[in-house]
C-alpha cells in the first residue's frame, strides 16, 4: 500500500517551471545578450579607430623617413617654414593619399637652429577622418 501512495503521489506532483518564472529566466538571458552585443559594437568601434591611427602613423613615418633621409645639407633645411604642403602622392596631381575610404593629406614645419644652433625641427602633421596626428623629429644642419 505503500508504494501505491507513492507512486500516487509523483502521478498528480506538478512541479516544474511556472510561466512567471519562464518570462524572469528569459529577460536575464535577454539582458545578457544585449550587454555582449553592445561590448561587440564597442570592439569593433575600437578596432576601426585602431586601424585608422596605424594608417595616419604609417603616412607620418614614411614622410619623416623622406626628410630624414636626405642630406645634411640639404637646401630644404636651410629656411624656416610652417605648414607647407606635403605631396603624399606624386605619381598624381593631388597631394593627398585616399586609403580606405579616407582622404590624408601631410604638411610639415621646418625650424632653424632649434633647439641649438645647427640643429632644424621637423614637425609632420597628417589629417583625415577628422583627425590629425602629429609627429616631431630633429636633424643635423650643415
Amino acid at each position: 500500500m505503500h508504494i501505491i501512495i507513492g507512486m500516487k503521489n509523483q502521478l498528480t506532483d506538478n512541479s516544474g517551471f511556472t510561466l512567471v518564472e519562464l518570462l524572469i529566466a528569459i529577460f536575464i538571458l535577454a539582458v545578457g545578450l544585449l550587454g555582449t552585443a553592445s561590448m561587440m559594437a564597442s570592439g569593433i568601434g575600437g578596432n576601426r579607430l585602431s586601424s585608422r591611427l596605424t594608417v595616419e602613423s604609417g603616412i607620418a613615418h614614411s614622410v619623416m623617413d623622406e626628410f630624414m633621409a636626405r642630406d645634411e645639407g640639404d637646401t630644404v633645411f636651410d629656411a624656416a617654414v610652417t605648414g607647407v604642403v606635403y605631396d603624399l602622392d606624386s605619381s598624381s596631381g593631388a597631394a593627398t593619399r585616399v586609403v580606405q575610404g579616407v582622404t590624408y593629406s601631410a604638411t610639415y614645419t621646418i625650424a632653424t637652429n632649434n633647439p641649438v644652433t645647427g640643429m632644424v625641427r621637423l614637425d609632420i602633421s597628417i589629417t583625415g577622418g577628422g583627425r590629425t596626428l602629429s609627429m616631431t623629429s630633429f636633424k643635423r644642419s650643415i
